[in-house]
């Protein structure tokens, strides 16, 4: 996204727990464009993940789903899932912020080929590059209406 012209500014580059809060007031304190939440998914005991599963974004409010849509069709894309699509979610990360907001699940860790997917380095590129073509192509819609609602 840099080598774009984006500036990309991370909650964290460790392991270390930083909690919600704190990085809703990054972004905040930054005025970023956009807030997208990286995540893998699992299921609740008694769901069973090798039928239910795929890729989906989550946002909260309407002003995301342009950015949602973007997302989810570009991980469809780049890593070859199953579309669970982009659904409203009221989530701490997309509830309370201004920016337009998205929690992405690209794979689920449950799931051994996944799980493998996540920990490979060509795995790790799919995904990066699955957030950065979709970010690229919200962010060029947005480019070319100023003003206007991108659908």
């Amino acid at each position: 996204l840099e080598a774009d012209g984006a500036e990309v500014i991370l909650t964290r580059r460790t392991d270390t727990v930083l909690d919600l809060a704190t990085r809703l007031r990054l972004a905040d304190s930054v005025e970023a464009e956009v807030l997208v939440s990286i995540h893998n998914n699992a299921l609740p005991d008694g769901v069973n993940p090798f039928t239910n599963n795929g890729s989906s974004v989550f946002y909260n409010h309407p002003r995301s789903l342009p950015l949602a849509r973007a997302l989810q069709a570009a991980l469809v894309r780049h890593l070859g899932l199953r579309d669970l699509g982009a659904a409203r979610g009221d989530l701490a990360l997309t509830r309370p912020t201004w920016m337009p907001a998205v929690l992405t699940e690209g794979l689920f860790m449950m799931l051994p080929e996944q799980e493998a997917a996540l920990r490979s380095p060509a795995g790790q590129q799919a995904y990066a590059h699955a957030v950065r073509d979709g970010l690229l192509a919200y962010l060029q819609r947005v480019a070319a209406e100023p003003g206007a609602d991108v659908p």
